[in-house]
């Protein structure tokens, strides 16, 4: 059949294939109103998630697109910047370090600058971009040689007080919500995911247990309204399923492999087969009407003999396509291979910074750095006045944070 052929057999069907703009092998389903009537809600809304589903299919690739796009922009012009800055970094702790050891200072300002020189070489272990293994390890050596065990300790108990008085205040909300979580016993100076994972099976069990009636109580019986719900949405649900899966036979009929005798048809059909199984798994209703529309041909699809009934099952796997989708392409820069984006990440806004702001404003950073480097390493009483300085800032800093550990 002759695409001119096809197409006015989507017409004379009621349903009309059209090309969207996001790809050029894009298919847009939408139903027609048969023998001049008018369109039914069921039809209109059918074709209205439809639309929305093409045009968010588009939006999650332009996204895809421009995050990839910007990965690779910053593995081009940010990262080489972050490393420097990391490696100027490494060289001021370690000249900071030594004018700490040889200079002239008090007691105080050198128990400051102990602790600024321990938090710099800390960040540096946590974020060691553009440092080799050797450097790691030598600012692991800075963090353990300025660690005070005395005011560690001092810091680790402050830290666990304050963590059990928040533990106390989400206990104490959640029990007036009606639920009862016990966070008692929990380790957070422990490994950060087995801390996670804990929390999380306390918080599921607690949540569980809302949903349990006490021991030695009766269950409520449910209401008639409840029970109406309730049923309503297991008939949902095996309508949608029934449909979904009379698809899929329907089309596994005619695009199963082991059905074509031509070699060639029958490597094609193994890949429309898996794109098939894949679609079912997903259910990806949209991507079975597709395959329909391709292959048996626009005058006996499926979708155009839809009734009312059917074309309302499948606006409900629509919606939840949609939704899905629409929550996919939100959360597309906390994937993993975006990580490297999120350091550039705006403090509030899930958007990435400009680039050129962020390279002028590294670029400062890396001229502030080289000169306080530069009289780091010429010495003199410059030297001492600006790491003077530096353990004033620290302490004008704890003042604002008293515990910095």
């Amino acid at each position: 059949m002759t695409k001119k052929a096809r197409k006015k057999a989507a017409v004379d069907a009621g349903v009309t294939p059209a090309r969207t703009s996001g790809s050029a092998g894009d298919l847009q389903l939408a139903v027609t109103a048969r023998d001049g009537s008018a369109m039914s809600p069921a039809q209109t809304q059918f074709n209205t998630l439809m639309r929305r589903l093409e045009k968010a299919r588009v939006r999650h690739r332009r996204e895809r697109g421009r995050l990839d796009q910007l990965l690779e922009a910053c593995g081009r012009e940010l990262m080489p910047l972050i490393n420097q800055v990391h490696r100027l970094n490494f060289d001021m702790i370690i000249h900071g370090l030594d004018v700490m050891k040889t200079g002239k200072f008090t007691r105080r300002r050198r128990k400051l600058l102990a602790r600024l020189l321990r938090q710099k070489a800390k960040d540096l272990v946590q974020d060691s971009c553009g440092l080799t293994d050797e450097q790691v390890g030598t600012m692991r050596s800075v963090v353990e040689e300025l660690t005070d065990p005395i005011e560690e300790e001092v810091a680790k108990e402050r830290h666990a007080g304050e963590f059990e008085f928040m533990c106390g205040m989400v206990e104490s909300v959640a029990r007036e919500a009606g639920v009862e979580v016990d966070l008692s016993g929990l380790d957070f100076h422990g490994d950060p995911a087995e801390f996670e994972r804990e929390l999380q099976e306390r918080l599921d069990t607690a949540l569980r247990g809302m949903s349990d009636p006490p021991a030695g109580s009766r269950a409520r019986k449910p209401t008639k309204a409840q029970l109406a719900k309730e049923q309503r949405e297991r008939e949902a649900e095996e309508a949608k399923q029934r449909d979904l899966k009379s698809l899929y036979k329907q089309l596994a009929k005619v695009l199963h492999p082991d059905l074509e005798s031509d070699p060639a048809r029958r490597l094609q059909k193994e890949e429309w087969m898996k794109r098939l199984t894949s679609a079912y798994a997903a259910e990806d209703l949209r991507e079975l009407l597709s395959i329909e529309m391709e292959w048996l041909g626009v005058e006996s699809s499926n979708l155009a003999q839809a009734t009312d009934e059917k074309l309302k099952v499948y606006a409900t796997v629509l919606k939840e396509q949609l939704e899905l989708l629409n929550f996919q392409t939100s959360q597309l820069l906390l994937e993993p291979q975006y990580a490297v984006l999120r350091r550039f990440q705006h403090p509030f806004l899930p958007v990435i910074l400009p680039f050129p702001r962020l390279k002028s404003e590294m670029h400062d950073e890396m001229d502030r750095l080289q000169g306080m480097l530069d009289i780091l390493r010429a010495g003199g009483p410059t030297c001492v006045a600006m790491v003077n300085e530096w353990a004033e800032e620290m302490a004008r800093e704890e003042r604002r944070d008293p515990c910095p550990f």
